[in-house]
Order: structure tokens, then C-alpha cells, then sequence
């Protein structure tokens, strides 16, 4: 039973390690593709700007003409305009954030401000590399240990006999 343990200890780091050190890959192919949607963003934010100036009117001073309408459709139409407003200022902050965290902290950095688009479409693109990160492939090697030392307490916990009497020999001294 220890060697299976001990088996499976070895493979958790293996795992671990190798799989820490394909953060920093995944983390980078998320802020391509969020520099990208952000660029989009923007450049649609920009047009209704223009748009809004070409009237000599604020964008929510636009938006509220096109609410006034009694087309529902031209009402939709500042509904939308709002919202791209609105993402386009959290691409922005999400990726000054990103270039901005700690290189360790980036993953989490990433990870809090995960646009749901953008996340997804990352990790259909990532492919795993055989580069390896030293500093991720050594915290990956710590979480691997520290799954294995929870996964031992549960079993433990769960299949161990809590009363079981150790066999003793006795032996008597001559």
C-alpha cells in the first residue's frame, strides 16, 4: 500500500509541476485574444462617439435621444450603445490590470477579471508546450504535494479503523 502511495505522490508532482508550467502559456494566449476584443471594442466605442459628435452631443446625451424615440427599434439601438460603451471600459481595465500584475499573480489577475467570451475562445486555443516555467512548475510540484497530503487525510479519515489493535509479538528476553 505505501509503494501505490508513494506511486501516486510521484505522479501528483509529475503533474503538477508539468501542469504549473503551462500557466504562463495560457495566461499570455488569454491577453492576446483580450488586447484583441479590447481593440474591437474600442474601435466600435469610437464610432458612436463620432457619431454622437457629429450631432454635437455626449454619447449619453445621444444615447438618451435614442431613447426617446417611439421606435423601439432606434431604443435598442442606445441600449447597445451603452453596452459597448460599457465593455470596451472593462476590456481595458481588465488588460491594464494584467499588464500591470506581478509576474506570479498574473494567473489570478486573469482569472478575476475572465471576460466570457474571451476566456473560453483562450482556452479552446491553448496548446500545451514543452516549455517549462521554473517558478510555475515549482508551485505546480507544491500543489500537487498538497493535494496528495488532502487526498491521504480524507482517506484516512474515511477508511481507517479508528480501534484497530496493532499486532504485538511478544518476545521475551532471554
Amino acid at each position: 500500500m505505501k509503494m501505490f502511495r508513494d506511486l501516486i505522490l510521484i505522479a501528483m508532482i509529475a503533474a503538477g509541476g508539468i501542469g504549473g508550467s503551462q500557466i504562463p502559456q495560457l495566461v499570455q494566449e488569454y491577453e492576446q485574444r483580450l488586447g484583441g476584443a479590447r481593440d474591437e471594442a474600442m474601435a466600435a466605442h469610437k464610432k458612436d462617439v463620432e457619431d454622437a459628435g457629429a450631432f454635437g452631443l455626449s454619447l449619453k446625451d445621444f444615447a438618451d435621444r435614442y431613447r426617446a424615440s417611439d421606435d423601439a427599434a432606434i431604443q435598442s439601438g442606445a441600449d447597445n450603445m451603452m453596452r459597448r460603451r460599457d465593455r470596451a471600459e472593462a476590456l481595458d481595465k481588465a488588460l491594464d490590470e494584467l499588464a500591470k500584475a506581478p509576474y506570479m499573480l498574473r494567473p489570478w489577475i486573469a482569472f478575476q477579471h475572465l471576460d466570457p467570451v474571451v476566456g473560453p475562445a483562450a482556452w479552446q486555443a491553448f496548446r500545451p508546450t514543452l516549455t517549462i516555467d521554473p517558478r510555475f512548475a515549482v508551485a505546480g510540484v507544491l500543489l500537487g504535494w498538497i493535494c496528495h497530503a488532502l487526498l491521504t487525510l480524507i482517506w484516512r479519515l474515511i477508511f481507517s479503523r479508528p480501534y484497530r489493535e496493532r499486532r504485538r509479538f511478544d518476545r521475551r528476553r532471554a
